[in-house]
């Protein structure tokens, strides 16, 4: 639990828990219940659609009873499907060609499950490029929602997808700051959000702008918000942050993803509620600049962790996470950004490997309130005096077997005499991801890797 003196608040998750269970727990002297989720979906109904129309959502079913729209292939339209209706699930769909966004999300719509689709091909065309890049226009998405202060949208559920190739592309940074497509983009939503176990990807001339991410950053609102999960995704080919969570942030969880081909890893500039939780994450290429050679490119962090005098102060932590680094690695570990310092964060058992050691592989940009240890780097530390008393400073990820320290709730049940530094544990399950992950129960992403 995190106590926010800003409003008097104590706030926190619990994490690595069972879908469809419940669980008892004890607050000072209190004793409650409460359950988590099932995975489970009670079916009233079931629509077979028939190819190639477009379809729009209307009729949508109760928390007893779901709509099944059951899969087709959908090529063109303004969008593939629309959908304006509560307890709803689309499942099943090849959706090719939309000309602005695949699956659009509208007034009307909650608890909605997107799953097992492959989406591709959306968007609308902005201008070329200098490079003859056709460039698409910004936050055109796989799946889109643009909510407004009377319809805030929560309890979606996208899982299971292939979203990938958008008709357009996004501009790298050599054109400044990116924009252009992406996967999935929710604007001033409400919360109560899982996205898991989704492939997005792309090729050169079409990468997105963030794979997953929304609007607006700079506010106690933004994307996810609140009390949502994004877990078990494998994304790649993204000009600007593979997951984009930033504004609100009270009681999101980002774990188990693997992030490949992006500027930067998990972008959280702002947190401005929190707490944040991002473990168990892992980053491997960082590219950011496209006109220049690898070996000349900026890079991006793993994680980009800043604030603004208006908007920030929520608490972040980052446990367990791993950026594989090498020649193709990220620029920095966790970073804060120019007049934007790294504030309130805390990080523990993070495999830091940057692609230079003479970079920061933390870097606070100024900030303050942070506590960093028992983490592995290789790089510079620009952090207040006395960060990483029990870290490592080596180029060897197995520098960190059984050199990590004890999360409760997080690393339970680790193997050896501790737990490691960094995302996977020695002798514990493989981390899975994508839809690979989302095949097996046993997929380490559902929960703290486990003893074999």
């Amino acid at each position: 639990m995190w106590f926010d003196a800003r409003n008097r608040e104590c706030r926190g998750s619990l994490v690595q828990l069972e879908p469809g269970t419940k669980y008892e727990m004890k607050v000072g002297g209190t004793l409650f219940s409460a359950s988590t989720w099932s995975e489970k979906f009670p079916i009233a109904r079931t629509v077979k659609v028939a190819s190639n129309q477009p379809l729009n959502i209307s009729d949508g079913g109760t928390a007893s009873g779901y709509v099944l729209y059951e899969g087709a292939t959908i090529e063109g339209g303004d969008s593939n499907i629309t959908i304006a209706a509560p307890y709803v699930i689309v499942r099943g769909f090849t959706l090719k060609g939309a000309k602005q966004d695949a699956i659009k999300l509208m007034p009307g719509a909650h608890d909605v499950v997107i799953e097992d689709n492959d989406i591709s091909g959306w968007g609308r065309f902005r201008y070329t490029n200098s490079k003859g890049w056709q460039i698409g226009m910004d936050m055109d998405a796989g799946v889109r929602a643009v909510c407004s202060k009377d319809w805030r949208m929560e309890r979606t559920i996208v899982q299971r997808n292939r979203i990938h190739h958008p008709r357009y592309g996004a501009n790298s940074w050599s054109w400044g700051h990116p924009a252009g497509p992406q996967a999935l983009t929710y604007s001033h939503c409400g919360g109560n959000h899982v996205i898991r176990y989704n492939e997005i990807y792309s090729e050169d001339g079409h990468y997105f702008n963030d794979g997953i991410g929304g609007e607006d950053n700079f506010s106690d609102i933004g994307f996810p918000n609140a009390d949502s999960d994004i877990y078990g995704n494998k994304i790649s080919h993204a000009w600007d942050d593979g997951i984009e969570s930033e504004g609100g942030n009270r009681n999101v969880r980002i774990w188990g993803n693997y992030l490949d081909l992006t500027a930067t890893g998990v972008a959280s500039t702002v947190t401005h509620n929190g707490p944040l939780y991002v473990f168990r994450n892992v980053y491997a290429r960082s590219r950011k600049m496209s006109e220049r050679a690898p070996e000349a490119d900026d890079r991006g962090p793993f994680a980009k962790a800043g604030r603004t005098d208006e908007w920030g102060g929520g608490r972040r932590y980052f446990f367990h996470n791993t950026s594989l680094g090498g020649p193709q690695g990220a620029g920095q570990g966790i970073s804060g950004n120019s007049g934007q310092p790294l504030t309130n964060s805390v990080s523990r058992n993070n495999l830091w490997l940057i692609w230079k050691s003479g970079w920061e592989a933390i870097n606070e940009a100024g900030g303050s309130g942070n506590d960093f240890d028992y983490d592995l780097y290789n790089g510079k530390l620009s952090t207040y005096r006395g960060a990483e008393q029990h870290g490592i400073e080596s180029e060897k990820a197995n520098a960190g077997v059984d050199r990590g320290v004890r999360i409760p709730n997080f690393n339970d049940n680790y193997v050896g005499a501790a737990p490691d530094i960094g995302a996977q544990e020695n002798g514990a399950v493989a981390l899975r991801f994508g839809l690979d992950a989302g095949e097996s129960r046993d997929a380490a992403t559902l929960r703290t890797a486990r003893k074999q």
